[in-house]
């Protein structure tokens, strides 16, 4: 389940991609599918199911910002805006990441949707 969920997979077959887009295309890297082209279920499993991740996304940067900071504190100690400046930094480059990998956690936590591994493949 974890290899699956590491590359945006659907979690009912966990062959197909949740994402139409890789990250890296900044212009279309939050476009989802509306259902999984290999076993055809609903990636929205209701209107509004994602506002959910939004929690997700604040822990992940919360996290981040932990790490960061230890970071530098332990490897240079710089003075207080350079500590902001990686910080946003960081978080602008990881926002792709973070918007991702928050849908995901939260749809493979809430969604409702199980792994079944043979007979969901659509016709």
């Amino acid at each position: 389940m974890l290899s699956a969920a590491v590359k945006c997979k659907c979690p009912q077959c966990r062959e197909g991609d949740v994402f139409s887009h890789p990250a890296y295309n900044l212009l279309k890297f939050s476009l989802m599918n509306e259902q999984c082209s290999v076993c055809e279920v609903r990636l929205e499993p209701e209107p509004g199911f994602y506002q959910g991740a939004m929690y997700v996304s604040y822990a992940f940067s919360v996290m981040g910002l932990i790490v960061i900071g230890i970071l530098l504190y332990y490897t240079i100690d710089p003075g207080q805006w350079v500590y902001i400046g990686t910080i946003i930094g960081a978080m602008v480059l990881l926002a792709p990441l973070n918007f991702r990998y928050s849908r995901i956690v939260y749809l493979y936590s809430f969604g409702g949707i199980n792994y079944k591994p043979n007979g969901t493949r659509a016709k």
